[in-house]
Formats: structure tokens, C-alpha cells, sequence
């Protein structure tokens, strides 16, 4: 399967029959309506801030394929008949903590009551079903789902959350809520000139977020070093 083919008036309560010599039959009273008329209205401070302000929601997506390798192809793919794929969604209201915090995911933030199993045909396998386990989770800060899909059963029954790591992770994407079409985060495995993290932009990311990380700059940076050395030398060369 390939990769990139993967990709839910009210009406008024009648008036009670008042009974004979009620109050309410009585003339009103000038008196009490003087009373009325005299008391002060009741005051109510304004609403704080966090009360008018509703805190800002941030939807950060990630797509994993089981083979680190298989991913890392031209194109990219993923074998849902010898592994499985997984697609993470995560809510937050911290998107800068959620990044310099590291975003990890493990059994101990599984709502364990959540989780099940659900069996659809393949939509490209007449004979075949899909077997997508659910997960819900929720962690500091952040609420999520979890759904790893797989052609067989025993695959699925085996996968454990601890299983997910940011070498399977083929695709990223991190936005506000309340801005469409926004992008604060971009990764996608093979466009390497399209990853971009618009929030805290070169500073290396831990946990699942797949880009830019500590060995990946450090790799850039001796790419770079050993560049500039080949150009110094054949600028000797070229003085002698």
C-alpha cells in the first residue's frame, strides 16, 4: 500500500387558578411598591479576563508508519500486511510547552476504559478488513486519540503505544484551531525543504516531534564543516 494512497420556545407553564381571597386578588400594596422602588439595584463586578477570554486550542496531527526504513524509500511506504500505521491527534492549549517540554506518549497516559477494536473491509483488498485499534489518552496539558491500523489481527493485538517513536513518524502537522488554513509546524519525510517549525523555529524537539532534532542539526552542521573544508583545500591547490 502506498503511503500517500492512506492518505470522521419554550412556551410558557400555564398560571395555577388562584384561590379565593388570595393575596394575589388583593389591591397591591403602595406601600410595598414604594419599597420596591426605593432598593438599590444590585451591582455585579465585570467579568474578569479568563472568563471573556477563551484559551487558545492548538490541533497538532502525526502519521506513523511501523518500518523506519520502508519510510525513508522513494516513495515512502508503509505495508499494512507486515506492519501497521498509526495517525496521532493531540489538543492543546500550550503549543510553546508541548515543544520545549518534549511530546512523549506512553501506557500511563492511556485511558485504558477508552480503548477498543473496530473491523472494516479494506477499500483496496476485496477479501481483506482493516483492523483499526482506538486509543484515548490525555497527558499534561494536552487530550488526544490514537488509531493504529493494520491488515492483521495479531499485529494490532501486539502494538503497545511505547511502540510509536519519531523515526516512524512520515508526516507532522501543528495549527490553531482558530485560524484556518494556519501552519505552525510542517514535516513531511521527504521534503526536507518544506520542514518548518513557525513557533520556535531551529530549536531542536524531543519526544515524537520528528523535526528539528539534536542529531539531525549536529549532522547538518559537520555536513557543513566538511564542505568548507573541501572548499579551503581546493582553494590551496589552486595557490599552489
Amino acid at each position: 500500500m502506498n503511503l500517500f494512497n492512506f492518505l470522521y420556545q419554550d412556551y410558557p407553564p400555564p398560571n395555577p387558578p388562584e384561590a379565593e381571597g388570595s393575596s394575589s386578588s388583593r389591591p397591591p400594596s403602595t406601600s410595598a411598591n414604594a419599597e420596591v422602588a426605593e432598593a438599590p439595584a444590585t451591582q455585579h463586578p465585570p467579568p474578569t479576563y479568563q472568563e471573556v477570554t477563551a484559551p487558545k486550542a492548538w490541533k497538532v496531527e502525526l502519521w506513523f508508519g511501523s518500518d523506519p526504513d520502508l519510510l525513508r524509500q522513494e516513495p515512502p511506504v508503509v505495508q499494512l500486511d507486515i506492519g501497521w500505521e498509526a495517525y496521532l491527534e493531540l489538543s492543546t492549549t500550550d503549543i510553546v510547552g508541548l515543544m520545549r517540554e518534549g511530546l512523549y506518549v506512553s501506557r500511563d497516559n492511556v485511558i485504558v476504559q477508552e480503548s477498543c477494536l473496530t473491523i472494516r473491509p479494506d477499500p483496496q483488498e476485496y477479501q481483506e478488513h482493516c483492523y483499526d485499534r482506538h486509543f484515548a489518552l490525555s497527558g499534561p496539558g494536552w487530550e488526544g486519540t490514537l488509531v493504529v491500523t493494520t491488515l492483521r489481527l495479531h499485529i494490532v493485538s501486539n502494538f503497545r503505544v511505547e511502540h510509536l517513536s519519531a523515526d516512524k513518524v512520515f508526516r507532522c502537522e501543528a495549527r490553531d484551531s482558530s485560524k484556518e488554513g494556519s501552519r505552525a509546524y510542517h514535516f513531511i519525510i521527504d521534503g526536507e525543504e518544506e520542514n518548518a517549525n513557525y513557533i520556535l523555529d531551529d530549536a531542536p524537539l524531543e519526544g515524537l516531534w520528528p523535526w528539528p532534532r539534536k542529531d539531525h542539526l549536529t549532522q547538518g552542521m559537520e555536513e557543513e564543516w566538511g564542505q568548507e573544508g573541501t572548499e579551503e583545500g581546493e582553494m590551496l591547490e589552486l595557490l599552489e
